[in-house]
C-alpha cells in the first residue's frame, strides 16, 4: 500500500524535444516500507528506450509504502512494479 509516491523529474532533453513515453520500474518493498534495488526489467519496459530510465528509478527510490504484514510481522515484497508516464502539458501543435 503506497503512502508516498513522488513524480519523476521530466528529463530536460526529452521535454525540449517534445518526447513522451513511459517506464516501468520493478523493486522490492522492505519491512520498513522503503524501496530497495529498483531496476528496469527489460528493454520493452521503457519507451522510448534510453530516455526515462534514470528519472524513473530515482523517483521510485523516494517512494514509501506501508509494509505488508503477515502474522503480525512486516515482510519484504519483491517484484512490485510502478509505471511512470511522461506526458507534456497541452500537447504539440
Amino acid at each position: 500500500m503506497p503512502i508516498v509516491k513522488v513524480a519523476p523529474i521530466y528529463p530536460r532533453r526529452a521535454q525540449t524535444r517534445g518526447i513522451t513515453g513511459f517506464c516501468i520500474v520493478t523493486y522490492t518493498v522492505t519491512t520498513t516500507g522503503a524501496i530497495r534495488d529498483p531496476y528496469v526489467a527489460s528493454e520493452t519496459d521503457c519507451s522510448p528506450k534510453g530516455i526515462f530510465e534514470r528519472a524513473s528509478v530515482k523517483a521510485a527510490l523516494k517512494f514509501k509504502y506501508k509494509p505488508r504484514v503477515v502474522d503480525g510481522e512486516p515482510i519484504e515484497v519483491a517484484g512490485v512494479q510502478n509505471k511512470f508516464t511522461y506526458e507534456l502539458e497541452g500537447g504539440r501543435r
